[in-house]
């Protein structure tokens, strides 16, 4: 289920981004349902281990589930300032997710 909610999330962020232009009336409430699922997904993560690096990964996990917010916040203001939100989130979220594979891997 969680998996589910993780990929229908991702969808809506990228279908409000591309859609931004042509629908700018609808494409920020799309934006807000799925940065809101991305936000309480990233907000239920947790680690428990001793591992400091991966610690560290679920702080930044949840600093990326708040710029997802942002981005959907800013996407309602005028301005482009939500693409910059939206690609500091991407970047970390990339970034997280292949120092998280290292670590499985080891």
């Amino acid at each position: 289920m969680k998996n589910l909610i993780t990929n229908i999330s991702y969808v809506l962020v990228i279908v409000a981004a591309v859609t931004y232009l042509p629908l700018r009336d609808y494409a920020p409430y799309i934006m807000a349902v799925g940065a809101a699922g991305l936000f309480v997904l990233h907000f239920l993560e947790r680690y428990e281990g001793k591992n400091l690096r991966l610690r560290r990964i679920i702080f930044i996990r949840h600093i990326i589930g708040l710029a997802y917010g942002l981005a959907a916040y800013f996407m309602f203001q005028a301005g482009m300032y939500w693409l910059i939100a939206l690609m500091i989130a991407a970047v970390l979220e990339i970034y997280t997710l292949w120092v998280i594979g290292k670590e499985k891997d080891k």
